[in-house]
Order: C-alpha cells, then structure tokens, then sequence
C-alpha cells in the first residue's frame, strides 16, 4: 500500500540465509534489501542439525579430484522453504519489491514501483547494508569480495567430476552442474568458478575472467577431462581422439563476502554471527510460523 506506516517491536533487515534464520526463529518481522538468495552450489555443513528447522536432513556427495566432498542441505532450498513459511506467516510485509532503505527514526523504503512505506521499530537488527543509508559512517570497511564467474562449457561436457578446489584465492572453487542450456535430464555439464578477490584485484587483468578461462581449463585438463569424440586414431583405431575441452565464459558476478563493521546504537544491532551461531542453543518455538512449516514438511 502506497504511503503506509506498519509498526513492529523489533525489525530484520538483510536477504541472508543468516537473516532469514534469525526472523524464523525469533518470529520477527523481515525486510528483504536485496536480491542475492544463496547461490544452488552453496551448502550447509554437514554436521549442521536442520532437524530443528523442521526439515529433513540430506546429505550430498561431491566427487572432487582426488576425493570425495560431503556437504548438508542445500542452503538455497532451505532458504526458500523458510522464505516460504514467513511469506504465508505475515512477517515479509514488503515481499521482494524493496528498492532502497533509508534509516531514521523510521525505516522509510522506496519500493521498486516507486511507492513509499515506512516501519516504526522499537529495535532494528541489521544483516546487511547493500541498499541501506543513513547507518552513519562504517568502522571499518570490507575490501574482500566473492566474484562468481559462470562458464558454458561447450566440448568437454562429459565426465565424472562435481567440485574441485584449489589452494589460490583466485579460481579457490569449481562446481560442475548439469546444464541448463539443454532441454530435459542430461549429464552434461557447464561449470561456475569461485574466486575470493582483494577490491584492487577486481579491475587487474592478472584476475579476469580471460585469466580464470586459462586457469579453469588447467585444472579440466589435469583432471583429464577431454572435449568431443574426433574419430578414431589412424595408428590404433581402437583407440579414439579428441577434440580439446572448449570453455566460453558467459558472466561474472561480484558481491562484497561481508558487510561493512558498524558501531552498535541504542536500537540499532548490526548482527556478524555465523548461521551456526544463530542457532546454538536455541529451541524451536511453537509459533503459527513454525506450525506450518511443520505441516510443509510432512507433505
């Protein structure tokens, strides 16, 4: 509603796997600032109790180069069943359609079709500041980014291989997917690249996303991972050849790996705590929230 005032105890800004545990949790109300949702490659570990959150546990196996990874529960799927949950609870009163945040006395948020609403709070606890002004000036700023590079594989699709990591900050993790660019259940696969990168790194060519095409295709070709059938050989023709793997990067991604460090107020709580730490020792309250994600759950 165009020009409306909501009035909560206490309020949740962020968009984080963190953020959202917390306002299930504590049945706070949640202000989603962004769009960045956990990436589909991204997992809980696998000690991590989600029995608690209502929701089965799950396991996954990721065969890496010389080893096998296992990781928990997707924290996407995770963070859309509780997005879901809090959705059908009341407490995202402004759905995904923020646009920017200005902090007051009041929350005042402009919203992406350019309506205003505005929060009255007793006690605002803060996740994440993308898009968010007037949190005064930062303590100390955070220079270390996650840059996401997705990579369309275009011969070398087919192998055995989920996950490799690296010692190097730069290309630190690689996850092969099945391919959305083909219609229907395949097995062949693109790849996305992880690298953790310094502010003056960004704009350096020594880490872009040419470098990290060569760099990627190293690693595919020591894991002997090769591209298409190319007939076979003509001095063994039981044997065939192949073509080389071919890689085409298709887009980078680049988001801060954390949020700025801010001095605590009155009212104002800017929360750093792990997702581990969110939970520790918290039981599950018996909230209409939780009761019906209970309820998801058994479908």
């Amino acid at each position: 509603m165009n020009r409306h005032t909501y009035g909560y105890d206490e309020v949740v800004v962020g968009n984080s796997l963190n953020a959202v545990l917390y306002s299930y949790l504590n049945t706070k109300p949640l202000v989603l600032n962004n769009q960045n949702k956990p990436l589909f490659f991204e997992f809980l570990p696998k000690e991590f109790d989600i029995s608690k959150l209502n929701m089965e546990p799950v396991e996954y196996e990721l065969q890496g180069l010389n080893s096998v990874k296992k990781v928990g529960s997707s924290k996407l799927e995770v963070w859309e069943r509780l997005i879901f949950a809090l959705s059908l609870s009341g407490l995202i009163p402004l759905s995904d359609k923020v646009a920017s945040i200005r902090v007051d006395d009041t929350l005042k948020i402009t919203t992406q079709n350019f309506k205003f609403a505005e929060i009255k709070f007793n006690k605002l606890r803060v996740f994440d500041d993308e898009n968010i002004f007037g949190l005064g000036v930062p303590k100390k700023e955070v220079n270390r980014y996650k840059v996401v590079d997705w990579v369309n594989v275009r011969s070398g699709m087919l192998h055995s291989y989920d996950y490799f990591e690296t010692s190097s900050n730069f290309v630190k993790e690689l996850y092969f997917y099945p391919s959305m660019r083909i219609d229907g259940v395949s097995d062949k696969k693109d790849l996305v690249a992880v690298s953790y990168l310094e502010k003056e790194e960004l704009n350096d060519f020594d880490y872009s996303d040419t470098i990290a095409k060569f760099k990627i295709l190293k690693l595919m070709k020591k894991a002997g991972i090769r591209g298409a059938r190319n007939g076979r050989d003509q001095d063994n023709p039981e044997k065939y050849k192949y073509y080389a793997v071919k890689i085409q990067p298709k887009k980078r991604e680049i988001k801060k790996s954390s949020f700025n460090q801010y001095e605590d107020k009155e009212n104002l709580i800017f929360d750093y705590r792990t997702i581990e730490e969110i939970c520790n020792d918290i039981n599950l309250p018996d909230t209409y929230c939780t009761r019906l994600n209970r309820q998801i759950s058994k479908r």
